[in-house]
């Protein structure tokens, strides 16, 4: 399942001399942004934010440059709460970012592929449960 998503995103490498960064987000896995908060103290929630009110995007994407997938799970885990979009890390298992959303790996893919559709009108009463 895990190769799922990075058949649809690819695998996105950082230019050698760019800074990396344990956060990046965006509406399109192409175009992800830094976002600078190495601790997760609550950047990544402005951003999100930022993003959700200036490109309203139906999926967001989030990827880290390191090792270090804890910011990207805190991200999740903020946009599980809002609800309304769809959160996707090419870097995590689909089953953990499933989780985080609540609800069961087939449900969140066809969420991904299809915002719109009954999987993502599930995934959100899920949320405002």
């Amino acid at each position: 399942m895990f190769g799922f998503f990075k058949a649809l995103t690819g695998s996105r490498q950082r230019p050698e001399g760019e800074d990396q960064c344990n956060l990046r987000i965006g509406g399109h896995p192409d175009h992800l942004r830094p976002v600078d908060d190495p601790q997760g103290l609550g950047a990544y929630q402005l951003a999100i934010e930022a993003l959700i009110r200036d490109e309203s995007p139906e999926v967001i994407y989030l990827r880290s440059d390191t090792e270090d997938m804890s910011v990207v799970r805190k991200a999740l885990g903020y946009l599980s709460r809002i609800g309304g979009q769809v959160g996707v890390a090419d870097q995590l298992p689909d089953e953990e970012v499933a989780a985080i959303f609540g609800v069961d790996v087939r449900s969140y893919q066809s969420a991904v592929v299809n915002p719109q559709g009954d999987a993502a009108a599930f995934v959100d009463s899920r949320i405002l449960s």
